[in-house]
């Protein structure tokens, strides 16, 4: 099945895939679903990760610098690294994640793979950049190296 096809099905069953501006309540403004995924991969430790990024100014800036490799540590949320400040909108930046969300964090131009302990906390400021596709990686990225390189590409159906 191509990921065309996968994001239409979840769509169909009800699925998290991101929905610009579709928010879990109006007190939680994190993005849950994406209109116009763009499929790219993440290579981390020799292995791929298919993911979405949405279509978001900061998502859209990084997609023009794919590939595009971040070095990262695993936190206790996280992996997270410093990388290029991508421009966004005010209105895009949300308070927390949810796990397997890709971020841009706007406090030190951070970028983050989340993988435990969504949230929607005020402290934390994040533009959503994206998310996996499949939630059981999640767990499979979390047993991976404490400090590994991520590499960002356009999937074989977005070039």
């Amino acid at each position: 099945m191509r990921l065309s096809e996968k994001l239409n099905l979840i769509f169909l069953q009800g699925e998290k895939i991101m929905i610009k501006n579709h928010h879990t309540s109006a007190i939680d403004n994190r993005i849950i679903a994406v209109e116009k995924p763009t499929a790219v991969n993440l290579i981390i430790n020799g292995q791929t990760f298919p993911a979405v990024l949405n279509d978001s100014q900061a998502a859209q800036a990084l997609i023009k610098k794919l590939p595009y490799t971040i070095t990262v540590n695993q936190g206790m949320h996280d992996y997270c690294g410093i990388m290029d400040h991508l421009p966004y909108r005010e209105d895009d930046v949300q308070s927390g994640w949810f796990d397997g969300d890709l971020a841009f964090d706007i406090s030190g131009d951070w970028f983050a793979l989340f993988l435990r302990g969504a949230n929607n906390e005020d402290r934390y400021q994040e533009v959503n950049l994206g998310q996996l596709v499949n939630k059981e990686d999640i767990d499979k990225i979390a047993q991976l190296p404490l400090t590994v390189n991520i590499t960002i590409e356009l999937s074989e159906e977005s070039k």
